[in-house]
């Protein structure tokens, strides 16, 4: 009777846990644990068999059952709020040893050259050279020969002179007789080699002599050839430049001979015979007050209105302080006379100062 009161107590606790189970999963766990067992942790489990005053004997410990299936893994949570920054360190620390040295670097280029000084003043003149031996004199032309003068009877012997007689009587006097008279008829150049000749075309009391003298050999000018044909022109204080302009030579130095002429503060050296020439040319520039920089100034020769080759020379300044020397030397020929040399400037204003211009002739031109 007993057994049976137990088995149906037994049988009513097992319908009652499953369908506290029951409630438990379509409840929250949580509240239903609270509500059915008086403790929270048994969530959806059986509630434990309520405590009583007389607990028996804990029977062993069930083999424990297969771990159960890894649950899904949730969605990582935001990422939290940065922490405050730390507290900054103490200060730099000691400055460390100085390192070793380290090498030489290379050499650096070289600079600009500085602009060139100033001309200084132009030294006194030497004295003058030597003059040279005298070259020898030209062969006298040969002399014509004379004309040949008639020939001369043979005069007699002097007789013995006799005795001197007696004084005769005085004759009568004679008629008054013709006087004699000499003059030149023609004078005719014969050919150069030939006899010179004189003729009397009139009488015994009416000369009249004919002369016929031949031309002479053509003769030497060594003396001519040899006189050195120079000038030599020149300018000392500074004058004004422009563009297109002449260089004006106020004065002459040395000059020799006629070929060469030059008017005192003028620009053109005239030649005035055919020829070889040698021309040289030099003297010092600067840039003008307020001039635009870089400022290129450029000089040539300009011979009958052209330029002559080889003669241009230039500078380029890039400094109100800055001086240039400039030189030329050059050979022209010359075809036609007169023949009109100038030395024409370019670029932009300018001074220039101790300039000379030399001309001398060096030789004739070819016979054609």
């Amino acid at each position: 009777m007993i057994w049976f009161r137990k088995k149906a107590a037994d049988e009513a606790k097992s319908d009652e846990i499953q369908k506290q189970s029951k409630d438990c999963q379509d409840n929250d766990s949580a509240a239903q644990s609270q509500e059915r067992c008086g403790w929270t942790p048994f969530g959806c489990r059986p509630c434990p068999p309520r405590p009583c005053c007389c607990t028996g004997v804990t029977g062993p410990t069930g083999a424990t059952g297969p771990t159960g299936a890894t649950g899904p893994t949730e969605a990582t949570g935001p990422t939290g709020a940065t922490g405050l920054t730390g507290a900054t360190g103490p200060g730099e620390g000691a400055t460390g040893p100085t390192g070793p040295t380290g090498p030489t670097g290379a050499t650096g280029p070289t600079g600009a050259t500085g602009p060139t000084g100033a001309t200084g003043p132009s030294g006194a003149t030497g004295p003058s050279g030597p003059t040279g031996p005298t070259g020898a004199t030209g062969p006298s032309g040969a002399t014509g020969s004379s004309g040949a003068t008639g020939p001369t009877g043979p005069t007699g012997p002097t007789g013995p002179t006799g005795p001197t007689g007696s004084d005769g009587e005085d004759g009568e006097d004679g008629a008054t007789g013709t006087a004699a008279t000499i003059r030149v008829g023609t004078v005719t150049t014969g050919d150069p080699g030939t006899a010179a000749a004189v003729t009397n075309s009139g009488d015994e009391n009416s000369a009249v002599f004919d002369f016929v003298i031949p031309k002479g050999d053509t003769g030497t000018c060594e003396e001519c050839d040899r006189t050195l044909q120079l000038l030599s022109t020149f300018s000392n204080p500074p004058q004004q430049g422009t563009a297109g302009g002449k260089l004006v030579f106020d004065r002459n130095g040395v000059t020799n001979g006629t070929a060469i002429s030059h008017a005192d503060n003028s620009t053109d050296v005239v030649i005035s015979q055919p020829g070889f020439y040698f021309v040289t040319f030099h003297g010092t520039l600067s840039p003008a007050k307020k001039a635009d920089f870089p400022l290129t100034v450029l000089l040539y020769l300009q011979q009958q209105g052209s330029q002559v080759s080889g003669t241009v020379v230039q500078h380029t300044f890039h400094t109100s302080s800055e001086a240039a020397n400039v030189a030329f030397s050059q050979i022209i020929q010359v075809d036609t006379v007169p023949n009109v040399l100038e030395m024409i400037s370019q670029g932009g204003n300018f001074f220039y100062s101790a300039i000379n211009l030399t001309v001398q002739k060096i030789g004739e031109l070819p016979e054609a």
